[in-house]
């Protein structure tokens, strides 16, 4: 079975740390750019994890949580930026309720 890879998606920043590890991935600056970017991740077959950052995750958060909802690959992780993790909104079991359609 073949060896699926990262593909990131942040601020440029926060994307040059990964890419100095080479892992490939592009900077978003908007919204616009991380859905291009989330799909151009999407349509690679190599690629089995997608780490996002979690401003830019929250902005797209609808196209996320589809994609987990399918429930194959690639995984979609969220991570902090350069500045640190966000507050969370949720609690992370009330987030894994909601994603896997479990009632309160």
């Amino acid at each position: 079975m073949a060896e699926l890879g990262f593909f990131v998606i942040a601020d440029a920043r926060t994307l040059l740390a990964f890419r100095l590890a080479g892992l490939p991935g592009g900077a978003a600056a908007d919204v616009p750019e991380a859905r291009r970017l989330l799909a151009q991740g999407l349509a690679d077959p190599g690629v089995g994890l997608i780490l996002v950052t979690e401003g830019l995750a929250r902005e797209m958060q609808g196209e996320v949580d589809a994609v987990r909802r399918e429930g194959r690959p690639p995984l979609i992780l969220e991570i902090p930026d350069r500045k640190g993790p966000l507050p969370m909104e949720q609690s992370l079991l009330e987030r894994l309720r909601s994603l896997m359609g479990i009632p309160r």
